[in-house]
Formats: structure tokens, sequence, C-alpha cells
């Protein structure tokens, strides 16, 4: 059976330098895959709405999170491996959802586009970015 790990789009924003994940149980939320909770198909299936919302979490396959982790200074001199709050992660995890989301999920990493700014999202490119010249 498939194990996912759950995102959370609200606590990360383009200050972390890590993406931030939830923990087991629903109990919290860490930087490091290590401490990651693994969460079974079935479960995240039946609450769509709650693992995978598109706006504030979603869900993704936990072996494609441990393929694009990398170890992060996640904190002040504190490192671990972690999934980078960069642009190409994004990409490659957003392709990847358990399955199409209710709303948008617009990531904040460095160099995006805040998040309450409002904003087309039809107009970002295949690498998260606004194309140059675009009115937004």
């Amino acid at each position: 059976m498939i194990k996912f790990i759950v995102i959370s789009l609200k606590r990360t924003n383009s200050l972390n330098k890590a993406i931030t994940l939830w923990r087991s149980d629903d109990s919290g939320y860490c930087s490091t895959l290590r401490c990651a909770g693994r969460y079974d198909e079935a479960s995240v299936l039946e609450h769509l709405g709650y693992y995978n919302s598109g706006n504030s979490s979603i869900a993704v396959p936990a072996e494609l999170a441990e393929r694009l982790a990398i170890e992060v200074e996640y904190d002040a001199e504190e490192f671990g491996v972690c999934l980078p709050n960069d642009a190409a992660t994004w990409k490659h995890l957003l392709a990847e959802v358990v399955c199409k989301t209710d709303y948008p999920s617009l990531p904040e990493y460095h160099g995006s586009c805040n998040r309450m700014e409002a904003y087309d999202q039809s107009l970002l490119t295949p690498d998260l970015t606004v194309p140059t010249g675009a009115v937004i």
C-alpha cells in the first residue's frame, strides 16, 4: 500500500528553507523527513478535504518526498534531511499530488509571489514563476 506525506502550505512561507510537513497522527508539524508522518492511502482518500485541500495541505507519495529530500539548514544551525522550499521541489510535488485538489495550491518559496497577493494562477509558467511582462 502506498504511504503519503502531508505537506502544509499554510505553515510554509518564503522565508522557510524547508517545506513544513505534518507529523504522524495529525499531531503537529516538522521540517525533517525523519519526523514526518506516513499516512495510509485509504485514510488520505477518505479525508481528502483535510489532507489534500490544496490551499492548506497536499498529500504526496512518501517515496517521492524521500527522493527529493536533501540536507537543509532548516533553522539557525539546525540541519536535517528535508524538502527544500524551492520552485523545483514544488514543481515535482504538485505534479504528484494524490488527486486533484478542491482549491489551487499556491506555495510560497524564495522568489515566489506572495500567496496573499491577488493574481491569476493561470499566468504561472511550469516552473511556478510569473512570465516576464505578465500583467497581474
